[in-house]
C-alpha cells in the first residue's frame, strides 16, 4: 500500500481520517487541536518513530496543512513518513533564564528577583522554564493565525508535561483553550479495511508467539528460555517491537499485574501467565493463556470450562450497537450461574489498535468492556477479550484473545487453543 510519500498508508486514507477528525471538531466548535499522544500523531500523520520522548507536538487547524513540531533531528523521518505536514523542528536546551530579554514575553509572572536570583513568592505554581518546544509551538500557532482561536489541547496524554502545556497556553493567552477529551481517540478506536488487515497479521502473529512459549516452558526451564522464544517467533514471523513487553510470570510473581519475567526456573506445580501482542506496524493483537507446569490440578478442566464458556457469552453479545457494559454483564451471568457471584471483574476487555510504549492500547486507562459502560459498539472496532478467574475458589484459569467487531458480531482474530494447557 504504500505510495510515493513513503507512508504505508494511501494519502486517501489519511485525509478520511482528518476530515472524521475535523467533523468532530465543528461540533465542539474547535478551530484547531492540539495533540500529544503518538499513537493519535501516527494514526493522522504517518510519523512512526521513538522520538516522542521528546516534546512532539501536532497543530491539527480546521482546514490547512497540519503542523508537526519535533526536535529538529527528526527532520528525515518527517519528511519521509509525513510529508504533507509543515515541519517546524527545535533545537535542544532552553532559553536563558529570567532577567535576560529573550523570551521573556513567556516568563510566569509569579517570581521576582532579590539580589539577582529568582525567588518565587509564597502560595504561588513554580517558575516554568520556556523550552524550545514550548517558544516554536508558541510561534507555530501565533504564523497559522491561531492567537485568538478556540483550541483544543490534549491535556489527558502522558506525552503532554505540565511544563510543556503550561507553557504554550501562558504563550498564547488570548486563544479559548478547551480539553480536547477523546475526540481523535473516538475516531480512531473503529478501525478501517486497511487497518484491520494489519490487526489480522498482527494476530497471526500473536499465535505464533504463544504457541511458541507453550512449547519452551516446562519443569526446569528458565524463565529467560520463554521468553527468548517469544521474541524469536515475534521477529521471525514479520512483527516489530510491541508497545507492551510479553507478560510472563509464574506463581512466585503472578499477584504482579504488570510485572514480567524474573530469574526463576519452572517447577512442577507451577503456574504460568503468558500475555502478550504480536504488532505489525504498531497495530496489535493481544492473546493470553494459562500453562501448567508439569501436571493438571484436578479442578483445572471444570473451571477452564467456566472461562470459556464467560468468554464465549461476552464474544455473543458483541454486535454493531452492543452496549459495552452489557458485553460485561453477560460474561458475568455465566459466572454467577456457577455460583462465583462474589466474584468480579474490573472490565472483561478493552480496545486495542495502535500502540507505542509503554502501551498496546495508548496512554491512559483503556477504553474498556466495563459493568454500566455505555459505549455503543461499532463495526471495526477490536478489543482484547479477557475472561480470568484467578483464586476464585473454583480453580485458575484464563483466556484471552483478540476480536473484531464485524456487520454480523463477533470474529476472534486470535486462534491458540483454549484447552487446558500443561507442559
Amino acid at each position: 500500500m504504500n505510495d510515493i510519500s513513503g507512508r504505508y498508508f494511501d494519502d486517501a486514507e489519511y485525509e478520511r481520517r482528518r476530515r472524521q477528525v475535523r467533523d468532530g471538531m465543528s461540533i465542539r466548535g474547535l478551530d484547531a487541536c492540539l495533540i500529544a499522544s503518538p499513537e493519535n500523531i501516527y494514526y493522522l500523520t504517518g510519523l512512526d518513530h521513538q522520538g516522542y520522548f521528546a516534546c512532539q507536538l501536532l497543530i491539527l487547524p480546521a482546514s490547512g496543512q497540519p503542523v508537526l513540531i519535533t526536535r529538529a533531528m527528526e527532520k528525515a523521518t518527517v519528511r519521509d513518513q509525513a510529508p504533507d505536514v509543515l515541519h517546524v523542528g527545535y533545537t535542544d536546551g532552553t532559553e536563558p533564564p529570567p532577567g535576560n530579554n529573550a523570551g521573556d514575553e513567556l516568563i510566569d509572572k509569579t517570581w521576582s528577583l532579590t539580589m539577582g536570583a529568582p525567588t518565587r513568592e509564597p502560595r504561588r505554581r513554580p517558575y516554568l522554564m520556556p523550552s524550545a518546544a514550548v517558544r516554536e509551538t508558541v510561534r507555530a500557532l501565533c504564523d497559522a493565525g491561531l492567537s485568538k482561536a478556540v483550541i483544543g489541547i490534549d491535556m489527558n496524554s502522558t506525552f503532554l508535561p505540565y511544563s510543556i502545556a503550561e507553557g504554550i497556553m501562558n504563550g498564547v493567552p488570548d486563544a479559548d483553550w478547551q480539553q480536547l477529551e477523546s475526540l481523535v481517540d473516538d475516531v480512531r478506536i473503529v478501525q478501517s479495511p486497511a487497518e484491520l488487515e494489519l490487526t489480522r497479521q498482527a494476530a497471526a502473529i500473536s499465535d505464533s508467539m504463544i504457541l511458541s512459549a507453550i512449547a519452551a516452558a516446562g519443569p526446569g526451564v528458565h524463565a529467560r528460555e520463554v521468553m527468548a522464544a517469544i521474541y524469536d517467533a515475534m521477529f521471525r514471523r514479520g512483527g516489530t517491537y510491541p508497545g507492551f513487553v510479553p507478560l510472563v510470570r509464574s506463581t512466585r510473581n503472578l499477584a504482579h499485574e504488570h510485572g514480567t519475567w524474573e530469574d526463576m526456573t519452572l517447577v512442577s506445580g507451577d503456574l504460568l501467565f503468558l500475555e502478550m501482542a504480536g504488532c505489525a506496524r504498531r497495530y496489535h493483537a493481544p492473546v493470553g493463556r494459562f500453562v501448567f507446569i508439569g501436571e493438571e490440578p484436578p479442578e483445572a478442566q471444570n473451571v477452564n470450562a467456566v472461562c470459556r464458556e464467560a468468554m464465549m457469552a461476552a464474544a455473543d453479545i458483541i454486535r454493531p450497537g452492543a452496549l459495552a457494559g452489557d458485553v460485561y454483564e453477560a460474561w458475568q451471568a455465566v459466572l454467577d450461574r456457577h455460583d462465583l457471584s462474589h466474584y468480579s471483574r474490573h472490565h472483561c476487555g478493552y480496545s486495542i489498535g495502535i500502540g507505542y510504549p509503554p502501551s498496546w492500547s495508548g496512554s491512559g486507562v483503556p477504553v474498556g468492556l466495563r459493568r454500566n459502560s455505555q459505549m455503543r459498539l461499532r463495526e471495526g472496532m477490536t478489543f482484547h477479550l479477557m475472561s480470568w478467574l484467578l483464586n476464585s475458589g473454583i480453580g485458575d484459569a484464563f483466556l484471552s484473545d483478540t476480536v473484531e467487531v464485524t456487520a454480523d458480531g463477533c470474529t476472534f482474530l486470535t486462534l491458540a487453543n483454549r484447552d487446558v494447557l500443561v507442559r
